[in-house]
């Protein structure tokens, strides 16, 4: 998704003058939600991107939103059945438009249906068919009406780490799941498996969430308001504004510099202008970045004599130590992942 600084910008100032201007609402409703990670945190926490998103909306409305937590099924079912007047967010499809209103469009995800590497291969995705493959999903859950379609026969979870935690264990093999909540599960949960889940190809669904209501005048009244903040925002150059997404961070390789039989001292080399080399002895223990691998180690070899190879040199930033800050570069054979 794409993010703009001055939108960015326009609305942190924004949420800053709510804050300090201590503004009283001229009203209060209650928004019955659920944890939805990096969109809808848990109570007490600070809110979600999406939950920062309709407060804005409600604030140019004078309306200040309490949030009450259900299970999302159990929410549409109170809104369906009037018992609860809002409730936030909803993918829209036509068997809930006869339940509840829905508002124009407050953001929009992308979901995917994700297999594990571990038991899947890369080599082997091509025959994993969403028709017939194991699939899961979590109860209550929309995913699109282009992935909904496939997850007629899917085993059910009641929250998406127990749905994550059985594509982990090989009791499915597909899972639904919108890429900012996964994502967001897979670094605060399972950040050492980051590389084993992957979406499928081809199998994409962008859509839109809304706020629901229930189908009364108060009902009506309140998707008016949102849809009328929608309105103000967008002439305030909100209109591209997308909740924030998490993301992977760019895998680096940290490494411990150990001696090797032979050679039990370690230096790091580093070649001057000139071209003449000098050479920096380094304690065992040092810790470094691997920026730059040698070609004997990215690429394959034709033999299985591996002597050049871990006398071949990588580059490396010194991360501790009395060389600390300096690019170096080091023999393979010192060089020891963590």
């Amino acid at each position: 998704m794409t993010h703009f600084p001055k939108t960015r910008l326009l609305i942190a100032t924004l949420f800053a003058f709510v804050s300090s201007a201590g503004h009283a609402a001229d009203e209060r409703v209650t928004v019955v939600t659920d944890i939805w990670p990096p969109y809808i945190s848990a109570k007490g926490d600070e809110p979600g991107s999406a939950a920062r998103m309709l407060e804005l909306l409600l604030y140019l409305e004078g309306v200040e939103a309490d949030w009450r937590y259900l299970p999302y099924e159990l929410s549409l079912a109170q809104v369906s059945a009037k018992e609860e007047l809002l409730s936030f967010p909803y993918f829209r499809s036509p068997e809930r438009e006869e339940k509840v209103l829905f508002s124009a469009p407050i953001f929009s995800v992308t979901s995917h249906l994700y297999y594990n590497r571990q038991y899947t291969p890369d080599a082997a995705v091509a025959d994993l068919k969403p028709q017939t493959a194991r699939k899961g999903r979590v109860a209550g859950y929309s995913y699109g009406s282009k992935i909904d379609t496939l997850l007629v026969d899917a085993k059910l979870y009641t929250s998406e780490r127990d749905a994550l935690t059985a594509l982990f264990n090989h009791e499915i093999d597909l899972l639904p799941m919108t890429e900012g909540v996964m994502t967001a599960l897979l670094l605060s949960h399972y950040p050492d498996r980051l590389q084993l889940i992957r979406p499928l190809p081809d199998m994409t669904d962008t859509s839109s969430l809304h706020v629901i209501a229930a189908k009364t005048p108060a009902g009506e009244q309140a998707i008016a308001k949102v849809n009328r903040a929608l309105e103000k925002a967008a002439s305030l150059g909100l209109d591209s504004l997308q909740p924030a997404n998490p993301s992977l961070p760019v895998a680096v390789d940290v490494a411990v510099l150990v001696s090797a039989e032979g050679y039990p001292a370690i230096l790091g080399e580093v070649r001057g202008t000139n071209g003449a080399a000098e050479y920096y002895t380094l304690p065992q223990g040092t810790k470094v970045l691997v920026t730059e691998w040698s070609e004997k180690i990215r690429m394959p070899s034709a033999t299985d004599r591996i002597y050049k190879n871990m006398m071949d040199v990588s580059r490396v930033v010194v991360l501790n130590g009395p060389h600390t800050g300096k690019e170096l570069l080091v023999r393979n054979m010192h060089i020891e992942l963590q």
